[in-house]
This record gives C-alpha cells, sequence and structure tokens, in this order.
C-alpha cells in the first residue's frame, strides 16, 4: 500500500465495503473524517466517546482493573484488557461499543449538510456560505 492509497474496512453489521474521506497533505494521505457505510448507514464513533469516560481531578481517564493473566513471552503474570469507565446516560449501545461504530446513524463530530454525511471539499464550501450543519449535541 502507498502513500496516496486510502484504504475501505468492511462494515461490521452489514459486510459491505465502507470508505472514509482522505485529504493529501502532501507527504500522503490522512483520515480527516469517519468511516461511514452507505448501504446500511454505519458511522465509526469519534472523539466523542472520550467525552462519556470518568477523569479523575488531574484529568486522567479513570480504567477498571482486569485481572492478571500469565502471559508466555514475559513469564510473569500481567494486566491486560483495561477498560475505561464510562459515564452512566451514554448514548453508546454495548453493540457499538464493541464494533467501534455508530449502527444506522452518522457521528456528530462529522461534516454534514442536512443530515448528510460530505466530504472536506464539500464541507468547506458549504461552511463558506454558512450552509453547514452546526455539532449540536456535542458534549
Amino acid at each position: 500500500m502507498g502513500a496516496y492509497d486510502t484504504p475501505s474496512k468492511k462494515c461490521p453489521y452489514c459486510k459491505d465495503s465502507m470508505d472514509a474521506d482522505y485529504v493529501d497533505v502532501g507527504v500522503g494521505m490522512v483520515q480527516c473524517g469517519p468511516y461511514h457505510c452507505y448501504t446500511c448507514g454505519a458511522s465509526e464513533i469519534g472523539p466523542e466517546l472520550y467525552d462519556w469516560y470518568y477523569k479523575d481531578r488531574k484529568g486522567n481517564t479513570l480504567y477498571l482493573t482486569a485481572k492478571r493473566k500469565y502471559v508466555a513471552w514475559a513469564k510473569k503474570k500481567a494486566r491486560w484488557n483495561i477498560q475505561a469507565v464510562l459515564m452512566p446516560g451514554h448514548p453508546f449501545t454495548e453493540k457499538e461499543l464493541e464494533t467501534g461504530f455508530y449502527q444506522g446513524k452518522i457521528s456528530p463530530y462529522a461534516n454534514t449538510v442536512n443530515g448528510e454525511l460530505v466530504d472536506h471539499i464539500e464541507a468547506k464550501e458549504m461552511y463558506n456560505i454558512g450552509l453547514l450543519d452546526e455539532k449540536k449535541g456535542v458534549k
């Protein structure tokens, strides 16, 4: 895979191919929008997930401690599979947290016009004329 290739992913719900918006930064391509499935409407969960993590007084994310498992290469027991603690009332289902994708809705951080996902070029044009959707509901 080269610097200017944009990878596709399989949708975790309908198994169809899905793509994300990429932008050329001079030395390659960088993802600038969520992966989105146009067949079933699934969309990648973005940074809004981190808004729902419990944080301590210093702003560090709190994690659940996992059971210790023996790790052969380390020749000792170690803690693995630690998981961040989510606040009550979060908008994610168990399936969405498991897959990392919204089921049938677009990420609130995605660029949209009238509720439809747009690429970065169209988003810039719509922003300039005032038609880009505001990011409401973002905590």
